[in-house]
């Protein structure tokens, strides 16, 4: 089976419904996904960062494409309403630098949408117990908890985080029936392991403290919080 393109299929379909409600002025892509489902989201300055040249004909793609390094971006800093990292982490050694340059780029108030390959999931555990041939979606794989407190030292705040992809990667000749008769998966598991899904989804906001007229700023920590599994969508407003 195609996993790379069942990967790619399910990570397009939630960018879908999910893309629609972020607006801005500029949207930042850093990996080597082609994720068509950019082609919904209102912003309309995209531009996708590749850090190897590619070599398909660049002008099928609904956005700009650039060859950069991921740890050194050619934009100013807090100039990108919206970076999108899919597996791009997973991919690179240093993957605290790449996510530390990717927020210094991210404007106030923006949004970072983070996807990569669960390892508390039956897709991790079969990249561990396969020795002969690597799967395709191999990498360094780095666990929700982990991604959300290197945001969090980054002074972000997490506004969403799900996983999905709950169907097992299958290698046998039956494969791919016995993987369209596992759809149902897809249904129940959400509510019943909810955070083992193949692939995880992880948004996260900046928010930039300004000083008060005292000279710091003074937040009393909340009571109690409730947060719906849903983006924190706020309307940004240009002149």
């Amino acid at each position: 089976m195609d996993y790379e393109n069942i990967i790619l299929q399910q990570e397009n379909k939630r960018l879908n419904r999910l893309l629609t409600h972020y607006s801005g002025r500029h949207l930042l892509q850093l990996g080597e996904h082609t994720l068509l489902s950019l082609t919904v989201s209102p912003i309309v300055h995209k531009i996708r960062i590749s850090n190897t040249s590619l070599s398909v004909n660049i002008a099928s793609f609904p956005h700009i494409v650039l060859q950069s390094t991921y740890m050194q971006l050619p934009f100013a800093s807090e100039s990108i309403d919206l970076v999108l990292l899919p597996h791009t982490l997973e991919r690179n050694k240093d993957a605290k630098r790449v996510l530390s340059e990717s927020w210094r780029v991210l404007a106030p108030n923006g949004h970072l949408i983070l996807l990569g390959i669960n390892p508390f999931s039956l897709w991790g555990l079969y990249r561990l117990f396969t020795f002969t041939k690597k799967p395709v979606w191999d990498g360094c794989f780095y666990t929700i908890q982990t991604l959300c407190q290197w945001i969090h030292c980054l002074g972000g705040e997490i506004c969403h985080t799900e996983s999905f992809l709950f169907r097992p990667p299958l290698t046998s000749r039956m494969g791919p029936w016995l993987f369209d008769k596992l759809f149902f998966l897809e249904k129940i598991s959400p509510w019943l392991v909810p955070y083992l899904g193949g692939i995880y989804l992880i948004i996260a906001q900046k928010h930039v403290r300004r000083p008060s007229k005292l000279g710091f700023a003074w937040h009393f920590p909340p009571l109690l919080t409730n947060k719906a599994l849903a983006p924190n969508v706020r309307e940004v407003h240009y002149e």
